[in-house]
């Protein structure tokens, strides 16, 4: 664990798979949480996912995948129980009454029809907090309703607001949708375990992905009361320009231009050496650049395209003009300034040294005291025995006997294809 572990002490039961719950209990994880991952031979997805050594798994895939070190198995610990078999429950019930928070993210109904729904773990443990999170939630006539963060997507009206001028809808997100999901599971959490310990009792939340989208669009839910409604504007803005993405020197390379008054604009003209373009009276005010915002862009391009991007944004931001070179995946892991804030971080899963080291985004804040990188990365039914023993208070003839009957494992099914 961590060393400063402001969660120690928490113990987490989670039954999660894919995206935004794993990267929501990740966070309580690397604060210093017990985070229980129940897994199930059945259902091995997550650990099929990769990224892989070289783009191809190994004969041990199910430990090596770079997702499981990013959030799905980062410091947590490893528990492959069949909750579907009688036995398996019951040793899922026993870990509950010793256990803080329980999360999941099925559909409605299926923690139910284990027993699993708060009303009866709240029986076993009234403390408990349990957390569900879904497409649509509980409640509505949704609530059944399965989704992926590309249907929630649009759903929410993100997708309806992205694309570009007089096009179609785009997809607005590569899995932001669930990051943004896994964030409200850290801060609600952690706002439930913060109310009970003021009131001595647990509680229930229901957290859905499409109100999490919806929230991140509310100036346009307001717009629409007034008759206004928003058009699809690529990457420009409502009423600011230059404000867009314009073409740098080599292949698919690009920078960020945002400019807000008209100091910025004037700005912007000195650092391309005042051209005469830009002294046009229809480009003096806000409105008229906007209104002319696409000659504007063609004619700017015409001076980015020359330019190196990471060089431009030094130079435009030197002469306070807000800019950005569009980076690349490539481009982030050699940054100098990361690499100068130490976020990158370099780790090696001692479960899968077939992968070797890797390198991994950091967490976006820093606490002094406090470590929050990666210690560790479960390998499948790591923590069998130890939790069964410690927490459930099993002997080890009832887990050799579990293992025997294939109700704990740590080794997929013979029949179980690579990925």
């Amino acid at each position: 664990m961590p060393e400063n572990c402001i969660l120690e002490g928490v113990r987490v039961l989670t039954l999660e798979q894919v995206h935004a719950l794993p990267w929501g209990t990740s966070f309580l994880a690397d604060l210093g949480a017990q985070v229980i991952r129940v897994e199930s031979v059945v259902h091995l997805q997550d650990r099929k996912s990769g990224p892989f050594p070289g783009g191809k798994p190994s004969e041990e895939w199910w430990n090596e995948g770079g997702n499981l070190a990013y959030f799905g198995a980062r410091n947590k610990q490893s528990l492959c129980l069949e909750v579907a078999d009688p036995r398996g429950k019951e040793v899922f019930l026993k870990l509950v009454q010793e256990c803080d928070i329980v999360t999941d993210n099925f559909r409605p109904g299926t923690m139910a029809r284990y027993g699993f729904d708060h009303e009866s773990l709240s029986k076993l443990n009234p403390r408990i907090i349990t957390l569900s999170s879904t497409a649509f939630g509980y409640t509505g006539s949704w609530s059944r309703a399965g989704s992926r963060a590309r249907t929630v997507d649009a759903s929410c009206g993100m997708s309806y607001l992205t694309g570009y001028e007089d096009g179609p809808s785009r997809r607005a997100s590569n899995n932001y949708m669930d990051h943004s999901v896994g964030n409200n599971v850290a801060y609600a959490l952690l706002l439930a375990l913060y109310q009970r310990n003021k009131t001595g009792k647990g509680m229930r939340i229901d957290l859905t992905m499409q109100e999490t989208g919806v929230s991140a669009i509310g100036p346009a839910i307001l717009e629409t009361q007034r008759g206004i409604s928003r058009s699809r504007l690529g990457c420009g803005h409502l009423w600011k320009a230059p404000h867009n993405v314009f073409p740098c020197l080599g292949e698919d390379r690009w920078i960020t231009i945002a400019v807000s008054t008209d100091e910025e604009w004037r700005r912007l003209c000195k650092a391309m050496g005042d051209p005469s373009w830009a002294t046009e009276r229809r480009f003096d005010t806000s409105h008229g650049r906007h209104r002319h915002r696409h000659e504007l862009g063609e004619n700017l391009s015409e001076w980015t395209q020359t330019k190196d991007c990471q060089e431009l944004m030094t130079v435009l931001q030197g002469w306070g003009v807000p800019a950005g070179a569009v980076l690349t995946a490539e481009d982030l892991v050699a940054n100098p300034h990361l690499k100068e804030r130490e976020y990158i971080e370099e780790f090696e899963n001692v479960n899968a040294p077939q992968a070797g080291p890797r390198k991994y985004a950091g967490r976006p804040f820093r606490m002094p005291g406090v470590a929050m990188g990666i210690q560790s990365v479960a390998a499948l039914g790591e923590h069998n025995e130890e939790i069964l023993k410690e927490i459930a208070g099993l002997s080890q003839e009832e887990i050799t006997s579990l293992a025997d009957d294939g109700i704990i494992s740590n080794l997929p099914l013979p029949t179980e294809s690579r990925p």
